[in-house]
């Protein structure tokens, strides 16, 4: 008699997990998630249903596919080629950053939310372990039954997208990619995704290599390969163009702008971008959100540019703008009252000493720590 471990290996195969912000469920056509406020509470919510798949994309790894979970969770299967986090992570931060030219919101997967579980023949998700970020966390532990109170809100009434928006979206972004020269999803999708989160260093960085990348692409396409196909070509001058020591980032875009490639607007941002990267490599200057705002604009305007023949700086303005949107907010918000109608929900907050409604007697006090008036 076979063992229940045997049984087991042979209705479900090993796979890598990656999880990452926003969360949203992804629906086919006859899904619905409806759970009552009580359903959260108690924790009898369909748990099953989070750990079902959704759909398979093709993301270039035949005869496999890429498996999306009903919860959003990416799915690869555990061979070899991906078994490091390095490895799983450029695939899934790649799918994600193909998404976000196309038109969907995402942030990239981070080494701590990677993890590793089994796919069921029958489509369904099991999460083991590997991980400890957030975003795994929160994944693993819904599909567990094991929430929190606070995260367990978030399952009231999610953010979704349909399998057939996720297709669509996951094809556009791949045909704007094919047309801008295989510029790295990667680099676009971490300096989006540092930029939303206030990182103005780490955004600048992904973001400035992503552009030093498109202008090469562009210089090569529109300057190099045109001598190089000239009659009258001179032995030498294609080679003599392709030196990065002569013809810099810096020289190539002024040349860019003086041919016409590309225009005012985005020469002065990219400019911008430039001497902030610049001034803090070479001083440590801090990096200000205005300036890397600069550069992720003139990045989005340069790829618009590409893929549209040098038409179109704008092509890609509501991307752009979807960016924006999602910036996390101030340290203080500017709203702290708000009216019954804009509430729905609520969560009592247990009280502290000092607080008004603080009924709880008697509490330490350590009178060192105790703070006293400044004397002028």
């Amino acid at each position: 008699m076979e063992n229940s471990k045997d049984n087991y290996n042979k209705t479900h195969i090993p796979i890598i997990i990656g999880n990452y912000s926003p969360f949203r469920l992804v629906l086919r056509n006859e899904d619905l998630w409806e759970p009552t406020l009580e359903e959260i509470n108690n924790i009898s919510y369909d748990y099953v249903k989070l750990s079902r798949l959704s759909t398979f994309i093709d993301v270039g790894i035949a005869p496999f596919s890429m498996g999306i979970g009903f919860d959003g969770s990416l799915v690869l299967p555990a061979i070899p080629e991906f078994q490091t986090r390095d490895a799983a992570i450029n695939k899934f931060n790649e799918t994600l950053g193909i998404l976000v030219l196309g038109g969907i919101y995402c942030e990239a997967v981070q080494p701590i939310d990677v993890s590793y579980g089994s796919l069921f023949f029958d489509g369904y998700v099991k999460q083991h372990g590997g991980s400890d970020g957030y975003n795994s966390s929160f994944h693993h532990a819904m599909k567990m039954k094991l929430i929190g109170t606070i995260d367990a809100i978030k399952l009231l009434k999610p953010n979704f997208v349909t399998v057939k928006e996720l297709s669509i979206a996951y094809q556009t972004g791949k045909d704007y990619l094919s047309k801008a020269g295989k510029i790295s999803p990667n680099l676009l999708l971490n300096g989006t995704s540092n930029y939303v989160k206030h990182q103005w260093t780490e955004s600048l960085v992904f973001v400035w290599t992503a552009i030093e990348q498109l202008i090469n692409i562009i210089w090569e396409g529109e300057i190099v390969s045109n001598v190089k196909n000239a009659k009258d070509s001179i032995n030498g001058r294609a080679k003599f163009l392709q030196d990065y020591r002569t013809w810099t980032t810096s020289t190539r875009i002024e040349m860019l702008y003086q041919k016409g490639i590309i225009k005012k607007r985005e020469y002065q941002l990219l400019n911008i971008a430039r001497k902030s990267r610049n001034d803090f490599v070479h001083n440590g200057k801090p990096i200000s959100e205005e300036k890397t705002r600069a550069a992720l604009e003139s990045l989005f305007r340069l790829i618009s540019l590409k893929i549209s023949d040098y038409e179109n700086a704008l092509l890609l303005d509501a991307t752009f703008e979807m960016i924006l949107k999602n910036q996390r907010g101030e340290l203080f918000p500017k709203k702290t009252i708000f009216t019954k109608d804009e509430i729905s929900h609520w969560l009592e907050i247990p009280p502290l000493p000092g607080d008004t409604n603080w009924n709880l007697g008697k509490y330490e006090i350590i009178e060192e720590l105790v703070l006293k008036p400044i004397k002028n």
